[in-house]
């Protein structure tokens, strides 16, 4: 089987240079050193549904980094917490900053500027947030979301708006995953529909879906010569993973003609070569990293199938 690889893969270069390469291994070498004061990530901030949402949570415990289930495990200032990836619950946040524990401050920044928007609300608009109810951000900002907030997803987003509208303009703040046909679309809903407002929009899109850096733009631009004889897409991901990011990955694949097969585990990837040994394929890194991404890279790296 003959393998095609994107430039820029899957993974989000912010989680690649920032928490990979940058706050895992200083928690690692926080750990190995052991001594009072311990530098900890909490599970319940970065990770949501048993690791289905967020980081995969047998990948996390691969990391031999500190990790607490929830900031009630934070018992005094002896503790360091890293804020990362999707933010903080925030008013636990404040709580353990009350309690003197500091705090490694290095959220995605795309994150962040969702969380800013809802900090500064301004009670002359209604805010909309496009994004899945179960999401990380659902949880970590409930405490700062207004309460006439409407939380909408691309399917349901029509009837919610209209059913739940109260006469302010509209301020639409999506989730920074979200493919930009999708939030443009959302967007020229409300602008077209609610046209006498002075209605609002804050562009939150990341790099990993519009940047020169994305795979998201480099799949759009994929030539027909590259695709030609592709049929199937693999993407390398957690069992079940129902990450924002992996929805986008796939529908941008999808509008490409490609069909979207989810590989968890080495297991999986040879049983699929096996049974398609003259095939070529695009392979895709998920943008969350997962246990099964390692074994599978080297094999086929070591293998010579990759094809250009």
């Amino acid at each position: 089987m003959n393998v095609k690889l994107l430039k820029n893969d899957g993974r989000c270069k912010w989680l690649e240079n920032i928490f990979l390469n940058k706050l895992v291994p200083m928690m690692q070498e926080s750990k190995a050193e052991g001594g009072n004061r311990k530098i900890v990530l909490i599970e319940d901030w970065v990770s949501n549904d048993g690791g289905k949402v967020g980081l995969d949570l047998k990948w996390l415990a691969s990391l031999n980094i500190e990790v607490v289930k929830t900031y009630k495990d934070i018992k005094d200032t002896n503790y360091v917490v890293v804020n990362s990836g999707y933010d903080s619950i925030v008013d636990e946040e404040m709580k353990l900053r009350e309690m003197g524990v500091e705090i490694l401050d290095n959220p995605c920044p795309f994150v962040r500027k969702v969380r800013d928007a809802f900090m500064k609300v301004d009670s002359n608009y209604q805010y909309v947030l496009l994004c899945e109810p179960n999401h990380i951000i659902v949880k970590n900002f409930k405490s700062i979301f207004p309460e006439d907030m409407i939380l909408v997803q691309m399917e349901n987003y029509r009837e919610k708006i209209e059913q739940q509208q109260n006469g302010k303009p509209l301020c639409l703040v999506p989730y920074v995953t979200f493919l930009p046909k999708q939030v443009e679309e959302l967007n020229n809903f409300i602008m077209e529909t609610y046209k006498d407002r002075e209605n609002k929009f804050i562009n939150t899109s990341c790099m990993w879906v519009a940047s020169k850096i994305s795979p998201i733009v480099e799949i759009a631009g994929l030539t027909d010569e590259f695709i030609e004889g592709i049929r199937d897409a693999l993407i390398i991901t957690t069992p079940g993973s129902v990450n924002k990011s992996l929805r986008s990955l796939s529908l941008a694949l999808d509008d490409r003609g490609l069909n979207v097969v989810v590989i968890s585990s080495l297991e999986m990837y040879l049983d699929y070569e096996k049974e398609h040994e003259g095939d070529t394929v695009l392979l895709v890194r998920s943008p969350i990293p997962n246990n099964a991404e390692a074994p599978i890279m080297q094999y086929v790296n070591e293998n010579g199938k990759v094809v250009v």
